[in-house]
């Protein structure tokens, strides 16, 4: 597939099969994802598809777990240091194998704790209906017509009926087509979640880049008086900065905005302190050239991209 024309043509997530029970790997796995990754692909994702222990010589459940694992370190070792890297764990009825929800179920929970990642249960309900057990976030498949087009021609809706809720949840993600065109690719499945994609990588890592984008804010404007066009530029509110100069001061009403995070950035702001201090020391700059550094540091793209990067590595929720 390629997954620049994928990229180019609007897809936001991606997984591809990695391992099926403990005795098949998916050759074209790592491939995949690297390309993925090399692309620009915001959030990505491996599933494992899980098999009734014992059918045809597969292991049983934390041996398939293990054997996925295994199998992503070897191909793509940087995915466990990814934020936005996720697991889809696979059950269906195959001719084969008529898997029971439980083995899917058993593997989320291995995986979850074994990685610390976000991990979503594909068992649909044409499968499963009612019998899934525990409260994994669901992916169903409801294909209709299953027309083969663009991907976009084919989505049913955020309220069509394949979105209903099954087992005691209404699906996080949605496959809704699998002959469908994704850039350059015909007959494609293709999934569907209802939201952007800032809440979906939210959903993933466990990190809200709208708090993100404030702390950066914080880190800008506790060391500089922002006028009312550079808080906008750096992402503000101008409502904000309009009621912060209300109150006495863009600077202060702006430290007061952001005093639910001092408390977590208490150590941070120390080494910034005293970083300052030792710049202050050799007689260096001065305060107004310090002050625009930060300025021009902070609003530079790349360097908001690396602080978001470095907050969603160390705030990681599981």
């Amino acid at each position: 597939m390629d997954v620049d024309a994928a990229v180019r043509d609007g897809i936001t997530f991606f997984t591809h099969k990695a391992t099926e029970g403990t005795t098949i790997r998916h050759v074209h796995y790592g491939e995949a994802l690297n390309r993925a990754r090399a692309a620009g692909m915001p959030l990505m994702g491996a599933y494992m598809v899980v098999r009734t222990p014992g059918n045809n010589g597969h292991g049983a459940v934390p041996a398939q777990v293990d054997y996925a694992l295994a199998y992503l370190d070897s191909q793509t070792p940087w995915w466990r240091t990814t934020p936005e890297f996720f697991i889809q764990v696979d059950t269906e009825h195959w001719g084969y194998d008529d898997v029971a929800p439980q083995y899917g179920v058993t593997a989320c929970s291995l995986l979850r704790a074994r990685t610390g990642k976000w991990v979503v249960l594909y068992a649909p309900r044409w499968a499963y209906g009612d019998g899934i057990p525990g409260n994994d976030p669901l992916w169903a498949s409801s294909y209709g017509a299953n027309p083969a087009v663009p991907y976009r021609q084919a989505y049913p809706g955020d309220g069509s009926s394949g979105w209903a809720s099954y087992s005691g949840r209404t699906p996080t993600i949605l496959q809704y087509g699998s002959r469908l065109t994704i850039g350059t690719q015909p007959y494609c499945d293709a999934d569907a979640f209802r939201g952007t994609v800032a809440q979906m990588r939210a959903l993933i890592t466990g990190v809200d880049m709208d708090a993100v984008q404030n702390y950066r804010l914080k880190l800008l404007f506790e060391n500089w008086d922002p006028t009312r066009d550079q808080w906008v530029a750096a992402g503000g509110d101008p409502a904000v900065w309009d009621a912060a100069n209300a109150a006495g001061g863009a600077r202060n009403g702006v430290k007061q905005t952001f005093n639910s995070f001092n408390d977590s950035f208490d150590t941070l702001n120390g080494k910034v302190d005293a970083l300052d201090s030792a710049v202050h020391a050799i007689g260096a700059p001065t305060q107004d050239q310090v002050n625009t550094a930060v300025l021009n540091a902070m609003l530079d793209p790349r360097v908001q991209q690396g602080i978001g990067d470095a907050i969603a590595s160390h705030l990681h929720v599981s």
